[in-house]
């Protein structure tokens, strides 16, 4: 009887150690990310631009996006845009079944919430570890700019846009992939002369 009362408390206590943080404690910084983004920083010489972008951008997700992928696919959505929910489903279904299974493609959620909770509570609302990373954070050299949301776009490993369209384009990625890398239109902020 006492050994059965030994293993409920230690099976407590894994259970509660694998609980997510109180709200409270998620508002404040945690320690641990900061440590993991510095972590990210030094590990990302030798990567290809779009890699070492997102790593030095820091990802909101445990997840990250592959290294060596040969393509990047990045859909642009928030929690606040109703299209952007309404194909979230589909998307999520495509990575979970097709895109994961891809090595030469990683799949990046940036999220235009306004703060990394909301981002991370819509992920996490659709049950899948993509990555994902704030879009205001990362720092992409090719990125199109982008008319509204939802909105997705491709880069190859070295940064050239190879496709961009509206988010459910992002579906056809198969497709999307075989095109030759183009040239992106100016970002916001930026002006053509």
């Amino acid at each position: 009887m006492k050994n059965l009362f030994i293993s409920m408390l230690m099976l407590l206590g894994l259970v509660a150690w694998c609980l997510p943080q109180t709200s409270a404690q998620e508002d404040s910084p945690a320690p641990a990310t900061q440590k993991t983004k510095k972590t990210r920083k030094k590990s990302s010489a030798g990567l290809s631009p779009v890699a070492k972008a997102l790593a030095e951008a820091g990802y909101f997700t445990e997840t990250e996006a592959r290294p060596k992928a040969k393509f990047y696919l990045f859909i642009c959505s928030a929690s606040w845009c109703g299209p952007c929910r309404a194909l979230m489903p589909q998307v999520v279904e495509e990575y979970e079944t097709n895109m994961k299974k891809d090595k030469k493609v990683s799949m990046v959620l940036l999220g235009a919430d306004r703060d990394e909770q909301a981002a991370r509570e819509y992920i996490g609302h659709y049950k899948t570890d993509m990555p994902g990373v704030l879009k205001k954070a990362v720092r992409l050299e090719n990125a199109p700019e982008m008319p509204g949301i939802p909105w997705y776009f491709i880069l190859n490993a070295r940064g050239e846009l190879v496709s961009a369209g509206p988010g459910n384009k992002i579906l056809n990625w198969k497709e999307e992939i075989k095109k030759k890398p183009q040239r992106a239109t100016p970002q916001r902020g930026k002006r053509r002369r």
